[in-house]
């Protein structure tokens, strides 16, 4: 009886070595807040995207998250480190540990509103929506390429108005297009 009060808890992974479900970790920093040991910063890509020259940064102890320098600019692997070692270096927030993997309700809302902030504003043209978009968000979403592009699928068939798709110009996939807002009257 006295074993049944006495539950083991599941193991806690440790960041340093932790990779989010999706992506391909390259590289990572640690801050170091006086004694205390600070939190980790990792340098990422997506899993499908090993060859690719698209890199984003996320901060495991703060909301620091980073994967283009400006709004058209992806960031190299050599930036992405850059920043990643600048922000360890300033960051004062402690080792929060890894984040707790949202269930697929709260994922699904977060590549919605990832394709909300795409939304053109004062514009008819569309945004062609790449996965690259998505690289900001993977640390928190912690869902792979599937999982976007199940998501988009089920927002096409929803919400027409809002995300459309097509097949890809070269033949073979699908592209999806993010609808500009409808013009104020």
């Amino acid at each position: 009886m006295a074993l049944s009060l006495f539950t083991r808890r599941p193991a806690v992974q440790d960041p340093a070595t932790w990779t989010p479900p999706g992506t391909i970790v390259v590289q990572r920093y640690r801050n170091i807040v006086g004694p205390a040991e600070g939190a980790v910063v990792l340098v990422y890509t997506a899993d499908n995207d090993r060859h690719s020259a698209y890199f984003a940064t996320a901060c495991l102890g703060c909301t620091y998250r980073a994967a283009s320098s400006d709004r058209l600019s992806r960031l190299t692997e050599k930036a992405a480190a850059d920043l990643a070692n600048a922000h360890a270096a300033s960051c004062r927030a402690m080792n929060c540990g890894v984040p707790a993997a949202p269930d697929d309700t709260e994922a699904a809302q977060m590549v919605r509103s990832r394709l909300w902030s795409l939304r053109p504003h004062r514009t008819t043209s569309r945004h062609y929506v790449h996965l690259t978009d998505f690289h900001a968000d993977r640390v928190d979403l912690q869902r792979d390429d599937d999982f976007i592009k199940q998501t988009m699928v089920q927002l096409t068939q929803s919400e027409p108005h809002f995300l459309t798709s097509q097949p890809n110009s070269s033949g073979t996939g699908t592209e999806f297009l993010v609808q500009p807002h409808p013009p104020r009257k």
